[in-house]
């Protein structure tokens, strides 16, 4: 047989994501992207079995802070462990609406990729290309610098490499839910600029300009009104 028509046959295995539902192309990126147990193998850390456009979950279960694991999940099921992606983004808005892996990531690139984590756009730029931000008032008046990501997605996920790896789920978290829970981080301190800052000051700072105020006054009483020619 020669090489060209070996090349073409094992093209014919390969299973292309685009051609899949939603929900089933994600759970390709989830069998790498997570962390748990095989449902087919014990003892095994991956999905021993599983397939592009298998169901995942019939073949693997994914780890969670309410089934015990405490060292990869914080309280809130965010993930702290790295190649977590998948756990998070089940969570996220972005999966309710249909917003999967490779609605911002590449799956291959030729050549340089056009960021270091190959998102179509660099940066916040990516999110601006279906977030489009109509004010800078309120919460967006914190940062004038239209940094999404900083706040959006911190950098909570401790990696395998060196530095962090951002959230996921795509949720602020604010100083109180570290108040709230003392082993849960906030985006506030993920930034150096804020990381030794006090958290009642950070969560009143913030609070301060993203809450609105709530109305003070006396209410106008009813005038009747009289028609005359």
């Amino acid at each position: 047989m020669c090489k060209n028509t070996q090349v073409f046959e094992k093209r014919q295995t390969i299973v292309n994501p685009a051609k899949l539902t939603m929900g089933v192309a994600a759970q390709i990126c989830g069998a790498c992207h997570n962390r748990g147990k095989s449902t087919a193998k014990k003892g095994s850390g991956w999905p021993v079995g599983y397939e592009p456009g298998k169901a995942l979950s019939a073949y693997y279960s994914s780890t969670s802070f309410e089934k015990g694991d405490v060292k990869h999940v914080y309280a809130n099921e965010f993930s702290k462990g790295h190649h977590q992606q998948f756990i998070d983004w089940q969570q996220s808005k972005h999966s309710s609406e249909g917003v999967t892996c490779t609605s911002c990531h590449y799956v291959h690139q030729i050549g340089m990729p056009q960021t270091r984590s190959q998102t179509g756009k660099p940066g916040s730029m990516q999110c601006f290309e279906c977030h489009v931000q109509v004010n800078t008032n309120m919460a967006h008046s914190i940062h004038s610098f239209a940094n999404c990501i900083g706040c959006h997605m911190p950098r909570i996920a401790k990696s395998a490499e060196s530095g962090d790896i951002r959230s996921h789920v795509f949720v602020t978290l604010l100083p109180e839910d570290t108040l709230n829970n003392s082993q849960i981080p906030n985006s506030c301190q993920t930034c150096h600029k804020h990381k030794n800052d006090d958290l009642n000051d950070l969560q009143a700072a913030w609070k301060a300009l993203a809450v609105l105020p709530k109305p003070e006054g006396k209410e106008i009483e009813a005038v009747e009104y009289k028609y005359t020619r």
